[in-house]
């Protein structure tokens, strides 16, 4: 247990800001540059077995690789992870502003608020998924709020960490609330697990109810592989049916059912509110730490029955409640509950089988994200060696000396040797490449230097693109490739009547308004027109932000 710690590494604690099951959060200063920073520390000796110490220490190091290569405004920003007395640490950048859970029950966001919540979160995600890492661990605790208007993801980091744990201790850390039935199951997963995630903290911010819940995890589980929630609009009558369309698309059982990004999501949702005049948000009331149960009636069978009964206020609903009033011919109670009691047992057998086949699944493939995200561009079989051994140097090193290693750290360089040329392509040409962050070793590419044996780490910036990052072994027998990602926001654009056709920058586009357009940052000019009628505007597009543009041709 850690208490009143001072300093952990070269930082210097200054509070407590967060408790977790795996560790504390402190606030604290880098006294190099005198930049404030959040440190969240992991107790890697509460671990007895040592093989089980090593690995979490090594997944460690590479989930913080993956989350520190990704560099987006709503992404927490990774700085630094060590090791220090048993105690692992990931130093990242200090929000100031709750988590969304907190903030719901402490000071409740407006409609206008969530939507942008949701909007920048899937913006966030999307980013994330482009570049082959799945968060896994989407909840509202892991949504920071910086000055009650932007939203950072957290956490990136430590998901497999905590699957980690669930594994050797046999219990889920914290709720599975928020799991999509493919996790649930263990199956592989990709961005539309974290889209289902998104889609259940929306339900949660609309209706103050989450879409699943039981009175213990088996029964959760259940709900979420088989069950459907109830309609939204059942919950808060402010809100529609297009709205009860859009998040049951979303929580499909099927992930190739859900919409192709988050961001299709988020707008979808948006679009759908506001078909709702006067919408409003339902606030949470005392939540449990099970939550109540939001139902388990067809969204598309709701309107078919008759009007449900009044839900009091206090007292949650229960699920022989909602079954008892969806069948107009009720069987006799012990025979409905000897059928959901054998239903229940089968469908729990396969969830067990499958969190065991994916807890295995995890372990096997957990080099694959950071794998993805450090040589996303480059030919794999082209590079037999270079990925697959800076990957697993941390492990092999363990493995060798028979103890686990008392630092995080990257592999022991290979010994010295003439130094090999390496030639650096970017795409597009011309970006400028720093190696090892030293501005001694700098060149416009293509370019060629020459370079030590061993690991590097390239950074590439050019106007007007993502800076980007690579890590790479020398010699490697090819060219170093790099594609750099050209910065962009978001363009809402509607008109009256809806319809209009949009030109950008003279060039016409497919849409037709209302639609979201990813246009490259910087100023553009959009057009919309509708028959002989058409407006002209001129929008500046700014990083990961949603502009908004709306045109009334009626007057015209």
């Amino acid at each position: 247990m850690i208490k009143r710690m001072e300093q952990i590494g070269r930082y210097k604690i200054l509070d407590e800001i967060g408790r977790g099951a795996m560790g504390i959060v402190y606030r604290a200063q880098d006294p190099a540059i005198g930049r404030i920073v959040a440190i969240k520390t992991i107790r890697i000796n509460e671990l007895a077995d040592l093989s089980e110490q090593s690995k979490l220490r090594d997944r460690l190091l590479r989930e913080a690789q993956s989350a520190g290569i990704l560099s987006h405004p709503g992404i927490v920003t990774i700085y630094d992870v060590a090791e220090e007395e048993g105690v692992a640490y990931i130093a990242m950048e200090y929000v100031d502003g709750p988590t969304l859970d907190l903030m719901v029950v402490n000071d409740p966001p407006d409609g206008r608020l969530i939507l942008d919540i949701l909007a920048q979160t899937a913006t966030a995600l999307d980013y994330a998924h482009k570049r082959g890492i799945v968060h896994r661990d989407m909840k509202p605790a892991n949504i920071m709020i910086h000055e009650r208007t932007t939203a950072k993801i957290a956490d990136f980091g430590v998901a497999r960490i905590q699957s980690h744990q669930m594994t050797q201790a046999g219990s889920m850390v914290g709720t599975p609330n928020y799991m999509s039935p493919e996790q649930i199951q263990g199956q592989s997963v990709n961005g539309r697990s974290d889209q289902f995630s998104l889609a259940v903290i929306a339900y949660e911010l609309l209706t103050g109810e989450k879409p699943f819940a039981g009175d213990s995890i088996p029964a959760l589980a259940f709900k979420i592989v088989q069950d459907e929630p109830m309609a939204v609009h059942r919950l808060n009558p402010s809100l529609e049916w297009p709205v009860d369309t859009v998040l049951k698309r979303a929580l499909s059982k099927k992930p190739e059912d859900r919409y192709p990004t988050c961001s299709d999501f988020a707008f979808a949702v948006e679009n759908a509110c506001r078909a709702s005049k006067d919408w409003r948000p339902i606030s949470p009331g005392s939540v449990p730490n099970l939550p109540t149960l939001a139902g388990a009636s067809s969204i598309e069978a709701a309107p078919l029955r008759s009007p449900p009964k009044k839900r009091p206020a206090a007292p949650p609903v229960q699920q022989s409640e909602v079954e008892e009033e969806a069948l107009p011919s009720p069987a006799p109670r012990a025979l409905r509950w000897a059928r959901t009691l054998a239903l229940a047992v089968l469908v729990l057998a396969l969830i067990a089988i499958g969190m065991i086949g994916a807890f295995r699944w995890m372990d096997d493939e957990a080099p694959q994200p950071v794998a993805q995200v450090i040589d996303e561009t480059a030919d794999q079989s082209r590079r037999p060696s270079a990925v697959p051994q800076m990957v697993e140097s941390p492990a092999t090193a363990t493995e060798a000396t028979g103890a686990p290693s008392t630092t995080i750290s990257p592999a022991t360089p290979k010994p010295e040797s003439p130094a090999p040329v390496v030639r650096l392509v970017t795409s597009p040409p011309g970006a400028r490449i720093v190696i090892d962050g030293d501005e001694g070793s700098v060149c416009t590419a293509p370019c060629s230097l020459e370079l030590k044996p061993g690991r590097h780490t390239l950074a590439a910036t050019m106007d007007g693109y993502r800076r980007t990052l690579k890590i790479f072994e020398a010699p490697t027998g090819n060219d170093i490739f790099v594609n750099l990602d050209r910065l962009s926001g978001n363009v809402i654009v509607r008109s009256e009547p809806r319809g209009a056709s949009i030109v950008v920058d003279g060039q016409p586009r497919s849409e037709k308004t209302p639609v979201m357009l990813t246009l490259p940052t910087g100023r553009h000019t959009i057009e919309v027109i509708q028959d002989d009628q058409r407006e002209t505007h001129e929008v500046v597009v700014r990083e990961s932000i949603i502009a908004n543009l709306s045109v009334n041709l009626l007057d015209k």
